[in-house]
């Protein structure tokens, strides 16, 4: 797993080293900001997944209960909702940023 972060991070990386290099030309850029998009939106579906996910206590129905059980285990809802909107914001926020640096560079190389 720790190796697939990496991969993901390089790719990542590669893709707003595209966007944002002076020798790339407008097709370069657009597809590499189209990628960078879509690696983000990725992110951020995997990262609602991964924080709302609920998991139920494992029922053994191996074992046989007679009568009422004395203690019901239930399940604590941790609350990520700040996680997962301070996560969102922040990859929205470096689109942006990597968006607008990529089109402040395609207008300056247009210019010389």
């Amino acid at each position: 797993m720790f190796f697939g972060i990496i991969i993901g991070v390089a790719i990542m990386a590669a893709m707003v080293y595209l966007a944002l290099d002076k020798k790339s030309n407008f097709p370069t850029r657009l597809a590499s900001l189209g990628a960078l998009a879509l690696m983000i939106l990725t992110l951020i579906i995997c990262i609602v997944v991964v924080l709302t996910h609920h998991s139920a206590p494992v029922v053994d129905e191996s074992v046989v209960y007679v009568g009422i059980p004395e203690k019901v285990e239930e399940v604590e809802e941790e609350n990520n909702i700040l996680a997962i909107i301070v996560s969102i914001v922040f990859l929205l926020v470096l689109f942006l940023v990597v968006m607008f640096l990529a089109f402040r560079e395609n207008k300056r190389s247009k210019e010389k």
